[in-house]
């Protein structure tokens, strides 16, 4: 393949900074709702960094499209661990990060995350083969759930210390004053600031060999916006296929932050731990799915996103009606399956139906239809009292919500394919 080295290079960064970030992100969201007791700062954070990324999205997408991908992902490295490193130095003046810094970390992890993926995305198609297009949105896929796993992993064990026991079985308990003991968050901000440089380091050293044409002109900001809209107006099938490919991933966002706690204390009476499982078993599924989707469907992936999006009604179905800790566990390990083939199928489709040239605003265009979308679920789920005081009836609205998403796909299947085959790349 070609640029191998260069995708390799891609690959180790975007996995030691998806760990890292991970569990920066875990202990952010633990220190406000936990450590200064704050959860409406952090409600309030999350909702205005969901409503910042729809403001911010197609102007990311923009300076994509516009800049050389790989100094994109250079600036942002170097401007995360500059940020970060300050945040920790406050640690030596005030013996602690301030609050404000701290959320100002989740921002800007936000903000970079709004940009980081659709780069990601659009560099890596710019730099492989379209005969290999499945193959390496599949390899992103089961890295980014692999670092997911091992951040969850790492920040509990950092977060709440080595267990004693697990020292003793291991004959380290001489170490217990170090190892049990909970790591400070300014040494956590500090480790991932690492991260960020390291990535800079990886990305400076790599060289490719772009296999695409990008659009190097100097086009105002708002012009490459209205190109990117006009590029979509003009093509309503990709719109089409962009958006309600997307529901699943947005209904399943909505689970897993605000209906799945609820769900789990109020409808299958389980603890914390059952929590933490079905987050593990979600990202587990989704591996498996990294590893065979694109072998299964490579030649309908449309077939493949509707089959998945009915499957996902299915799972929601099945939560509506059950009440048992196990059969939750096992549902979301099938919806990390459908999540991910979802995302690997759709991925792979865009590529081939989008010029790399536009693929940043394109994507970055989703991406903002998908957090508004989030949005509107979250104020009909949380302000609506027959959903709101019944998490079972919340899986029914989402079920309703895919069913008609693959409903749309459907009614447009043949058109869809049609325009595929006249459009793509292998």
């Amino acid at each position: 393949m070609k640029n191998k080295p260069a995708i390799l290079y891609v690959f180790l960064a975007n996995a030691i900074s998806g760990i890292s970030q991970g569990m920066m992100m875990i202990a952010i969201t633990w220190y406000i709702n936990n450590t200064i007791d704050q959860p409406d700062l952090y409600n309030a954070l999350f909702l205005g960094s969901s409503i910042l990324s729809v403001f911010w999205g197609p102007y990311a997408g923009s300076l994509i499209d516009r800049y050389d991908r790989r100094k994109v992902m250079i600036t942002i490295n170097v401007l995360g661990g500059v940020y970060m490193m300050l945040c920790a130095a406050t640690a030596l003046v005030f013996d602690d990060v301030p609050v404000f810094l701290v959320c100002g970390i989740f921002i800007m992890t936000v903000v970079f995350y709004n940009v980081h993926f659709p780069n990601l995305y659009a560099f890596l198609q710019e730099i492989v083969p379209p005969a290999s297009y499945g193959k390496i949105t599949s390899a992103v896929e089961i890295q980014n759930q692999l670092a997911f796993v091992l951040s969850g992993a790492l920040a509990a064990v950092l977060l709440e210390g080595v267990p004693v026991g697990v020292l003793e079985a291991l004959r380290l308990q001489q170490y217990a004053h170090i190892l049990a003991q909970p790591i400070a968050l300014e040494k956590l901000i500090f480790i991932d600031g690492c991260t960020y440089l390291v990535g800079v380091l990886l990305l400076w050293k790599m060289s490719y060999v772009s296999l695409t044409e990008r659009d190097k002109r100097p086009i105002p900001v708002v012009k490459r916006l209205q190109d990117g809209l006009t590029f979509l107006k003009e093509r309503p099938l990709i719109f089409v296929f962009g958006y309600f490919s997307h529901i699943l991933f947005a209904s399943i966002m909505v689970c897993s932050f605000l209906i799945l706690p609820s769900y789990i204390r109020h409808i299958v009476q389980g603890d914390a731990s059952v929590f933490g499982l079905s987050e593990g078993l979600f990202a587990l599924g989704a591996i498996f799915a990294g590893i065979l989707v694109d072998r299964i469907f490579r030649k309908n992936r449309l077939f493949g996103i509707i089959l998945f999006l009915l499957l996902g009604a299915t799972i929601y179905s099945v939560l509506f009606f059950s009440q048992s800790a196990i059969v939750l566990l096992v549902m979301y390990l099938f919806l990390g399956m459908m999540n991910a083939s979802t995302r690997i199928l759709r991925t792979t489709t865009l590529f081939q139906l989008v010029p790399n040239k536009i693929i940043g605003r394109t994507n970055s265009f989703f991406g903002v239809l998908n957090t508004a979308t989030r949005i509107l679920f979250i104020i009909i789920i949380s302000q609506i009292a027959f959903f709101s005081d019944n998490p079972d009836r919340s899986m029914g609205f989402l079920m309703v919500m895919l069913l008609i998403a693959a409903t749309v796909l459907g009614l447009n299947y043949k058109k869809i394919q049609d325009f595929k085959k006249k459009t793509t790349f292998d």
